[in-house]
């Protein structure tokens, strides 16, 4: 009787011993798949073998857009992305391996920057062409720092295609220049006008400015960032290796949005997937706390990718820990000026970025820098000038990195 209480005793503490085992490697999984999604990316990968680009995204699944898009095939030549120093702006131009390119944005005058700098590094990288043109050109919302340059780039350079937000431009000031850019609005073909239908208007010159010399442009197309609905992308921009996706406010959204905060305004900035030999690069404009969690559900969710040009900055409001869990990045490029009014970027933004594992490079402390993806879709990185990531880490808004220990399970809470 005693040795059979004994083997059952033994085999009740094996039974609780094996499953204390399982709950023990469960609740790591878990704090691994939610804390630390790229190292679980990066482990399954490992195990598993690399994943396709599709397998993990809705890009080419038919899910947010009513057509399959074709699958991609490897290129041979360089991509290149230049994150443009424009100081406290937006600046980003996109030279495909194909020859084509696109602009995205193009800064302010005295954002800490000589006047002439976005155009000149325009100039100079397409000294060698015939004619100079751009293929694609995009305003992603009509914030200053983002569309003041950009009436003079439609000035120097032939654009075939400009993207730009569903808003008219009304300059409201009392002055002559403020009455002869409404004049030039009211002489403007007026088919041209009537596409931009959403109530709201932006009352800045700046963007006046670009809203004529956008609707002026010879051989030009317009097209307005805006999707039907969720399952609809209007703005696909591809060839047989590359794709750029943008994933633009809805019709619904415009006609059930006041844009009467500046939330709200950067809110309608199109989030773009860059996809080119199995990388993948995410343009955010100064998206936010609004619409990412849009953009989330219309992917599906999640999507693996490698470099996330950072929403608003570095502001607080974006970048937030559930847009960076579903969208996983190895490396933050910040577009910002150095000793900005905004206290861009602020230390809560890097250290989600530092609880997510990102490599992190800045306009600010960096100056321009060139994102190449080669034949083989290796990643590199050239900047003016190198900086540590220690350096890269220490906000705006306070003297000194934070230090502090993070949890592992408290970006569970996010």
């Amino acid at each position: 009787m005693a040795k059979r209480n004994s083997k059952a005793n033994n085999t009740k503490a094996l039974i609780i011993a094996i499953i204390a085992i399982i709950l023990v490697v469960a609740i790591a999984f878990c704090i691994l798949y939610f804390a630390f999604p790229k190292t679980w990316n990066d482990i399954m990968q490992s195990v598993f073998g690399e994943l396709a680009p599709d397998d993990n995204s809705d890009l080419n699944s038919g899910n947010g857009n009513q057509t399959t898009l074709p699958p991609l095939t490897l290129g041979e030549g360089e991509l290149k992305v230049h994150f443009v120093n424009v100081g406290q702006g937006d600046c980003i131009y996109i030279q495909f391996p194909d020859g084509d390119d696109m602009l995205i944005d193009c800064g302010q005058r005295g954002s800490g920057v000589k006047p002439d700098q976005p155009l000149n590094y325009l100039l100079q990288l397409n000294a060698n062409e015939d004619q100079l043109t751009i293929n694609h050109l995009m305003l992603t919302h009509a914030d200053q720092d983002h569309v003041d340059f950009l009436d003079e780039v439609i000035d120097k350079f032939a654009v075939e295609n400009i993207y730009m937000p569903n808003i008219l431009a009304a300059p409201n000031g009392a002055g002559k220049d403020a009455q002869d850019l409404r004049n030039q609005i009211k002489a403007l073909d007026q088919n041209k006008v009537a596409m931009f239908t959403d109530p709201d208007a932006i009352t800045t010159t700046t963007y006046a400015n670009f809203f004529v010399a956008a609707l002026k442009e010879k051989n030009c197309t317009i097209h307005l960032n805006m999707d039907k609905d969720e399952n609809t992308t209007n703005i696909v921009i591809e060839n047989t290796t590359y794709r750029i996706k943008f994933y633009c406010p809805t019709e619904e959204y415009y006609d059930t949005t006041n844009l009467n905060t500046a939330e709200r305004k950067n809110a309608v900035s199109p989030i773009g997937i860059l996809e080119y030999n199995n990388r993948r690069v995410v343009l955010t404009g100064d998206s936010n706390e609004i619409n990412e969690p849009i953009f989330v559900r219309r992917i599906g969710g999640s999507l693996d990718c490698d470099v996330l040009k950072v929403g608003h900055h570095g502001s607080e409001t974006s970048s937030t820990n559930a847009f960076l869990n579903a969208v996983t990045c190895e490396y933050a490029v910040i577009s910002c000026g150095t000793g900005n009014d905004y206290d861009h970027p602020t230390q809560a933004a890097l250290d989600r970025f530092k609880l997510h594992s990102m490599t992190v490079y800045r306009t600010d402390k960096n100056g321009t820098i060139v994102l190449t993806i080669d034949g083989e879709g290796a990643l590199s990185f050239d900047m003016a000038t190198e900086t540590t990531q220690a350096e890269n880490y220490i906000g705006a808004d306070t003297a000194s990195a934070n230090t502090a220990t993070i949890p592992m399970w408290a970006n569970l809470w996010y």
